[in-house]
């Protein structure tokens, strides 16, 4: 059976590994366990454009004045395309991108680089920030109290550190969903597989607590509700569905993967619970959605 959690040894940063027909980083392999091909790279954009739907066009909700953005980092960059934008939007600010693959594109603006780097090692990018970003990497970290507690040494005295994450925790307001639905069990059962990698997919209430404890100051937490889906009747609710509906589908297969192989199923299992899953989230009459949480803490000025 071939594994969801591709492994390998550390080679050179430019290269990569490939399991079951997808692309992954092989850079420290196994630290992040989706791949990084084109079709996922795709997704991400999808995910990015659905959490800028999310805060009418915010890239972060820092409240940080323009003139006072002077150095920023977007800690697993991904494409990179979050950088770039806040690059192209603040021109006087420093913007880096960190991230295990080598992925961004070679044109940037002027102000903006990128590095690959393991930040759940010594950061090589550099501190002194007045904003430190992260979205959509915390569940993926073994210790996110650690680097929390670690970012507040990269940061400017007054700087902020934002995390954005999801929840992952399926939910229904109404009687619609049952424990059987087939989403609700997938993001079950793929926590649990996050959890035998030694990592927490369901981090995002948990956040305010570590920045709290880290000593951050000034600490926010604004969550957001994620339709999963077309069923609402609210237009910006259903855009906003249909989006997470595309960026789940375009997880289902690899992560199924990762589910069979820790429960132990048969190819045929586990393409049946794939199908179930694809069918189910097509539908309109589960009234389920996800949180996204957006949490923010200043570094103390003095």
């Amino acid at each position: 059976m071939d594994s969801g959690f591709p492994n390998g040894d550390t080679c050179h940063i430019t290269e990569e590994s490939f399991c079951s027909g997808r692309q992954y980083h092989h850079y420290r392999p196994g630290r992040y366990l989706l791949p990084n091909d084109t079709a996922e790279q795709e997704r991400e954009e999808v995910k990015h454009l659905m959490l800028l739907q999310l805060t009418d066009g915010a890239h972060f909700l820092a409240p940080i004045a323009p003139s006072n953005l002077r150095k920023v980092i977007d800690l697993g960059t991904g494409t990179g395309t979050w950088a770039t934008e806040v690059g192209e939007r603040f021109p006087s600010a420093e913007v880096t991108g960190t991230d295990l693959s080598p992925i961004q594109p070679d044109w940037t603006p002027t102000n903006v680089q990128f590095f690959v780097d393991d930040i759940e090692d010594q950061w090589v990018s550099g501190d002194d920030f007045d904003l430190i970003h992260a979205r959509h990497v915390l569940p993926f970290i073994k210790d996110p109290a650690a680097l929390t507690r670690g970012a507040i040494e990269h940061l400017a005295p007054g700087g902020w550190l934002e995390f954005q994450d999801l929840g992952h925790l399926v939910l229904c307001d109404d009687d619609s969903m049952t424990p059987e639905y087939p989403i609700k069990q997938f993001f079950d059962k793929i926590t649990a597989a996050w959890g035998t990698f030694g990592a927490d997919l369901r981090v995002g209430p948990k956040l305010e607590g570590m920045i709290r404890a880290a000593g951050f100051v000034n600490v926010e937490t604004k969550r957001f509700k994620l339709p999963i889906g077309a069923w609402s009747q609210d237009a910006r609710e259903k855009e906003l569905g249909v989006s997470f509906q595309m960026v789940i589908e375009g997880a289902l297969e690899a992560l199924c993967g990762a589910i069979a192989t820790v429960e132990g199923w048969s190819k045929e299992e586990r393409i049946e619970f794939t199908e179930r899953c694809d069918k189910a989230i097509q539908g309109r009459e589960v009234h389920a959605y996800m949180y996204c949480y957006f949490v923010l803490g200043q570094r103390p000025e003095g």
